[in-house]
Order: C-alpha cells, then sequence, then structure tokens
C-alpha cells in the first residue's frame, strides 16, 4: 500500500506544473452549439445564459404558465473539494451556512421564506452543494436576496457549529447501523483508495471532531466563490428583470478561481481512481437484522462516451436482476444496478438485501448475471426497451421546475453547457447490444464486493472485517 500510495504522490508532484495551465472548468466534452432546450422535458423557450462580473453563471428558462419560479446555485463544494484530515467539512459548513446569517437567525430566514409562499432544499454531493428554493414567480426577487443573504453573509456562530457538530456525530452513528448506507461506505473506500469518492461524505467521528469554526470558515472561503458557482432560474419569468436583480443580489460573491485541488483533481483523477486488478470482498458483521451486499466498479464520468451504454447496461441488468434473484430464485427482498453520473469515474453498483445465510448465494447470482451479459450480447429488443427506461427516467427528473433548473446547472457547473442536457436522450438512443456488451467486459471485470452480515447474537455489533481475495 505504501508502495502505491508513494507512486500516486510522485504523479501528482509531477503533474503539478501542468495543473497550474488547467483551465478551472475544462470540458469533458466540447460544448455543444446553442440547441432547442431537451427533449428530456426542458421545454421550448431559449435558455438565457450570463456570467457575471465576479465569474457567477446565470442560467434563465423562462417558461410561462405555471405562476412558479424554481432557483438552483450549484457549488462546486462537495466532499471533492475537501482535503482528507477534513472529510466531512462541506456537509458541515452548509449546515452551519443554513444556521443563520450576520443579519438574521436560521428560524427567521425560514420564516421570511414562508412568508413568501416558498420553500428551501439543501443538500451536499462527493460533487456539489446545492441550495435550491421555489416561489410563487412574482416573489423571485425577495427570495433571490434571502439566498444570496444565505451565501454572502453566513455568521457560523461558535454556539451554532457545536449544536451542528453534535447532530452530525448522531447521523454518522446512525448511518453506521444501515446496512445498506455502511456496505456503500466499505466499497467506497476500497474502489477509490485515494480519491475523495472514497471518503465517506459525512466524515468520520474523528474528523468531525477535530473540525474548528475557522477551518469552516476557511472551506466557504474557498470555494463559495463566483467561479464556482452556477445560479439557474426556471419558471414564469422575464430573463432582463431576473438577470438585473441576480447582479444586484450576488454582487458581493468573490471572485476567486475554485480551489487549486480541484484543477489537480481533475487533471490526476485517473491515477487517484485506478481500477482494481484483482477482486476483493470486505465482510463487516453488525447488529442488523438482514444483510445486504454490494458490488461496485468503476464507471466513467458524465461527458465520456461510455456514459450513456454504461446507464443503459446498469438499466438492463437492473431488470434481469430482479427477475432471476428476487422473482425467481426468491434470495432477496430488494435487488437492483445503478449508475451514478459523477464529474469523475462514477460507481457502479450492483445491491441486494437479504438474509445473512443467503448473501453467498446472492453473490454469485448477480456476478452471474455480469457474466450472461460479459459472453452473450443481450437482444436488441432488451436493450431498446432498457434505453426506454433511461429516457423515460431523464424526462421524469426534468418533469417539474426543480429538476430542469437542477439539470441545467448541473451540467453548466460540468463545463459540459446547459446545451448538453438536449443531447443526452440522442446519446442515450444510439447505444446497441455491442456497446452493452463491451462496457460490461471493459468496466465490470473486477468486481469490488462490500457485505453486511448480521451479528450471531441480535443487536450486538462488531468491529471485525474480513478481507477476502476472490478467486474468479
Amino acid at each position: 500500500m505504501s508502495a502505491r500510495r508513494s507512486c500516486t504522490l510522485c504523479v501528482l508532484l509531477a503533474l503539478l506544473a501542468v495543473v497550474l495551465a488547467v483551465p478551472p472548468l475544462p470540458p469533458a466534452v466540447a460544448r455543444a452549439p446553442a440547441a432547442p432546450p431537451s427533449a428530456a422535458g426542458a421545454g421550448t423557450t431559449p435558455l438565457a445564459r450570463h456570467v457575471l462580473p465576479n465569474g457567477v453563471r446565470l442560467l434563465i428558462r423562462p417558461l410561462a404558465g405555471s405562476g412558479l419560479a424554481a432557483v438552483s446555485l450549484l457549488v462546486g463544494a462537495g466532499s471533492r473539494a475537501e482535503e482528507a484530515p477534513q472529510s466531512g467539512v462541506a456537509v458541515f459548513t452548509r449546515e452551519v451556512m443554513l444556521r443563520g446569517t450576520t443579519a438574521r437567525t436560521g428560524a427567521q430566514i425560514a420564516l421570511a421564506l414562508e412568508s413568501l409562499g416558498g420553500t428551501l432544499r439543501a443538500g451536499t454531493t462527493a460533487d456539489y452543494t446545492q441550495l435550491a428554493v421555489i416561489v410563487p414567480a412574482r416573489r423571485l426577487p425577495a427570495a433571490l436576496d434571502i439566498l444570496a443573504e444565505l451565501v454572502t453573509q453566513p455568521r457560523f456562530d461558535p454556539q451554532e457549529v457545536e449544536a451542528q457538530r453534535r447532530l452530525t456525530l448522531a447521523r454518522i452513528r446512525a448511518a453506521a447501523d444501515d446496512a445498506a448506507a455502511r456496505a456503500f461506505e466499505l466499497l467506497s473506500a476500497r474502489l477509490y483508495p485515494y480519491h475523495p469518492y472514497g471518503r465517506p461524505l459525512l466524515g468520520t467521528p474523528e474528523t468531525v471532531t477535530a473540525l474548528t469554526r475557522e477551518a469552516l470558515v476557511a472551506f466557504y472561503r474557498a470555494t463559495y466563490t463566483g467561479p464556482n458557482m452556477v445560479l439557474t432560474v426556471a419558471g414564469d419569468v422575464e430573463a432582463a428583470p431576473v438577470a438585473a436583480r441576480v447582479r444586484r443580489a450576488f454582487a458581493a460573491v468573490p471572485a476567486d478561481p475554485p480551489p487549486a485541488r480541484l484543477r489537480l483533481l481533475r487533471a490526476v483523477e485517473t491515477a487517484l481512481a485506478p481500477r482494481p486488478t484483482a477482486p476483493v470482498e470486505v465482510r463487516e458483521s453488525r447488529g442488523v437484522a438482514a444483510g445486504w451486499v454490494s458490488v461496485g466498479y468503476l464507471g466513467a464520468r458524465l461527458g465520456h462516451a461510455d456514459w450513456a451504454p454504461l446507464r443503459v447496461l446498469a438499466a438492463l441488468l437492473g431488470t434481469r436482476l430482479f427477475a432471476e434473484i428476487r422473482d425467481r430464485q426468491g434470495l432477496a427482498y430488494v435487488v437492483g444496478a445503478s449508475f451514478a453520473s459523477r464529474a469523475g469515474p462514477g460507481p457502479f453498483l450492483l445491491a441486494a438485501g437479504a438474509e445473512g445465510s443467503t448473501l453467498p448465494r446472492v453473490v454469485e447470482g448477480l456476478l452471474q448475471e455480469v457474466r450472461r451479459v460479459q459472453e452473450t450480447p443481450p437482444p436488441a429488443d432488451e436493450v431498446e426497451r432498457a434505453r426506454h427506461r433511461v429516457i423515460g427516467a431523464l424526462a421524469i427528473e426534468r418533469e417539474d421546475l426543480a429538476g430542469q433548473a437542477f439539470a441545467l446547472g448541473w451540467l453548466e457547473l460540468l463545463g459540459l453547457g446547459a446545451a448538453f442536457d438536449a443531447r443526452l436522450p440522442e446519446l442515450v438512443g444510439r447505444v446497441t447490444p455491442a456497446d452493452v456488451q463491451r462496457v460490461a467486459r471493459r468496466y465490470l471485470a473486477v468486481p469490488t464486493i462490500a457485505m453486511i452480515v448480521p451479528a450471531p447474537r441480535p443487536g450486538a455489533a462488531t468491529a471485525r472485517q474480513d478481507i477476502i481475495a476472490l478467486r474468479r
């Protein structure tokens, strides 16, 4: 392990000079020219795009008739932007920001939004933090002011920091008792041994306990900057007045570039997420009622040519696994397949919940379905059905204003450009049986398996982990 870590550090140092010349947001695929809005449900109104003087990118999609406006603010402030010793700082920072500004408490802000008839949602993932608001369109200016206040005037009150620390530690303890969440955490640590994706989103008890108010403020200042933000407004609005209001409300956002570590990560992503060369299984006994198994593989990033075939493969395998392992064999109470769309190589997962005694048979069943696709191209009609499911899922994700605002902003944040959204159904529609077999062979060659097994005594939990080399 030390030799691999040393090699990785050498690669990082060797590429450091190159990284400094890398643009802050290099596109994974050449930016698509202006195109009609997405067939996945983004409507027919042209999209207005602005770049504010401080670097904030603003997207506005007028969609008349609903009387509503959805706002999505995406910031490149996910766990991807964290240093390893500060794992969990992205979530911690966002939660404390919502607890109050220099002008108002969190409760007062919530009441102000409620008085507008609006709602606020917030979340953090491996790649971004999102603040999302939906309000009656006539109340949009006031809602934009509140959103700007949250991201430009956070108070970071010491008492609120400690209150949030207690809540976060409680969430970490609860997640450890969730078999599916724990299996994913174990799996991620082995799929991404050096990459930020391998660290738990909430952090660990040790890192969260060690985080100081000063560390939260430093992370906020490094990541909540104009060039690291995309603000999208979709709904019953006019573009010009919205753009003018956003320019005023968000003028205080600093124009500093995104953290250098994000630029470095883009340059050395492959080195930090090497493809496994040998199958590995990690098994942990815990006091859970039923077991869980996750089989994982490294996929491709959103924007890569293999993204669409991998999405179709996940849909196809999900149907096969349900029919074979749950319905025909009755081995699992839940089973499925998924492929996460990420800025870096996303995880391709097969997962199932089952009685502890049946887990070995479930694992073999999951791997057998992978081998079937690798050995024999799936029938054309089965691939067509899988394509339709993926295209339908894209449409459902965009069926409301909030979904449309997020999708456009996410692609812009990635550097693909909002117009790339219109290409997604087309890319999925081109996937052939040969494409599905090809990506199954390329990406699903070496499994990493995480298994949570019920402890011998109900309620007992152990910290023991057995790591087993698998024979193929």
